[in-house]
């Protein structure tokens, strides 16, 4: 599709982005879709306030769904997209800017890449919040195996209690056990002095990056599983003449 018209494609999918933190605001299910966590961060953070994004199947929901406001607000690792950036990042947004609030989000894979960092945020006396989207696997990896080869390998994985875990550096551990927990525990970290982490399941049965309406339609998963993902395509706009500039032809 040719696009003339900047605005125009930037306004739909702007609309798209408001309209979504609409429909999940109530969305009770549980594990958590990545697209309500994002949006209760966004409600939990001011303009100025930093979150700093990890690599894995969250960053790129982060990229799609999280509204930002002013620059520098929105930190992603892209390039070399290194795992484990998250909590030093964190480190690093708030020795610059001490007294922003900082959100970091990351996997459970790219958390246990540089956990042991925890003790340095403590013993710099740091404050901020390390949000972790558990799932127990290396999410886009497991996704685009079972897009090319119909199964997955290697990618899942089991992990230590994140409450006791961050207790021991002398952090604060939680753990959000319904839809209803994540805001008032992000509020509740925000304002503790030190680190707080944060262990939130989440559902990622919509991760659809990187899968072509061909390639799901060709993947030998089973149906049940191919249903969310077309859904998901179809609510993005990535089957939909929508994202056409009115004076395309």
């Amino acid at each position: 599709v040719r696009i003339k018209e900047t605005k125009h494609i930037i306004s739909i999918l702007r609309n798209s982005v408001t309209e979504e933190c609409k429909t999940t605001h109530d969305d009770t299910s549980f594990p958590m879709k990545p697209q309500k966590i994002l949006c209760v961060v966004r409600e939990v953070l001011k303009p100025d306030d930093i979150l700093i994004s990890d690599v894995g199947a969250h960053k790129l929901w982060i990229s799609r769904m999280y509204p930002v406001y002013k620059p520098n607000t929105c930190i992603i690792s892209n390039g070399f997209a290194s795992m484990g950036i998250a909590l030093p990042g964190a480190i690093a947004a708030k020795l610059v800017y001490p007294e922003r609030q900082v959100i970091a989000i990351m996997g459970d894979g790219g958390f246990l890449m540089n956990s042991q960092e925890i003790e340095t945020a403590t013993r710099l006396g740091l404050s901020f919040v390390s949000l972790i989207f558990h799932d127990n696997s290396y999410g886009v990896i497991k996704s685009k195996q079972l897009n090319f080869f119909g199964r997955s390998a290697f990618v899942d994985f089991s992990n230590p209690d994140f409450v006791k875990y961050a207790e021991s550096f002398g952090a604060k551990g939680y753990r959000v056990e319904s839809a209803n927990d994540l805001k008032p525990i992000l509020q509740d970290a925000i304002k503790q002095r030190g680190v707080s982490v944060v262990d939130c399941p989440v559902d990622y049965s919509e991760n659809i990056f990187g899968l072509s309406k061909k390639s799901i339609n060709h993947t030998k998963v089973g149906a049940e599983n191919l249903q969310p993902l077309h859904m998901a395509r179809s609510k993005y706009f990535l089957d939909s003449p929508k994202l056409s500039s009115p004076n395309t032809k």
